[in-house]
């Protein structure tokens, strides 16, 4: 969906719409343009964004906020207009978000795995034994899991060490220094 949302910071319906898309995914697929600095060179207006950059304020809009569809011939909605267009694409984004259930899934790994996240599979050459509590209990397949006994370190230095790259250096001589150039 190619949008333009032509609004003003004053208008509160552009307030009342910014904030229903604010909580929708739909956000992110509509460009906003903020029209409250304006100006005018040979009869045109240009709208002025945050960066100073002027940007051609199109003929058809006239009004905010306005929803310029670009893939539809540049087509331009006002007012209700704007919600009778995205409130089915709003309602088929929080369907997919909630897998059309009407409420969020729960967390789960993997439908097939029943919460087991490691190989679904053993090797040829393993017996039995050593995949059961007798044996290894198939640790040769942990990869990036640790035993109940693995113990890691982390190496850090000395409670003592004094690093070679931090010296004798306050703020009154950087000071000295900057005011000196």
């Amino acid at each position: 969906m190619s949008c333009i949302l032509y609004y003003s910071n004053y208008c509160d319906n552009c307030k009342k719409l910014l904030t229903l898309l604010s909580k929708s995914s739909v956000k992110n697929d509509i460009h906003y343009i903020c029209i409250d600095k304006r100006i005018v060179r040979n009869n045109t207006t240009y709208v002025v964004l945050e960066s100073n950059q002027e940007i051609l304020l199109p003929n058809t809009i006239n009004a905010v906020p306005a929803l310029m569809i670009i893939n539809d011939n540049y087509k331009v909605l006002y007012g209700d207009n704007i919600m009778n267009f995205l409130k089915p694409v709003v309602q088929m984004a929080a369907q997919k978000a909630t897998n059309y259930n009407g409420e969020p899934s729960a967390f789960k790994f993997d439908l097939l795995s029943s919460g087991v996240v490691s190989d679904n599979f053993s090797y040829l050459d393993q017996n039995s034994d050593e995949l059961s509590a007798k044996g290894s209990g198939g640790l040769r397949q942990l990869y990036s899991y640790a035993t109940i006994d693995y113990t890691d370190k982390i190496e850090t230095p000395p409670d003592d060490y004094i690093p070679d790259k931090i010296g004798e250096v306050n703020v009154k001589n950087l000071e000295q220094e900057r005011n000196a150039i």
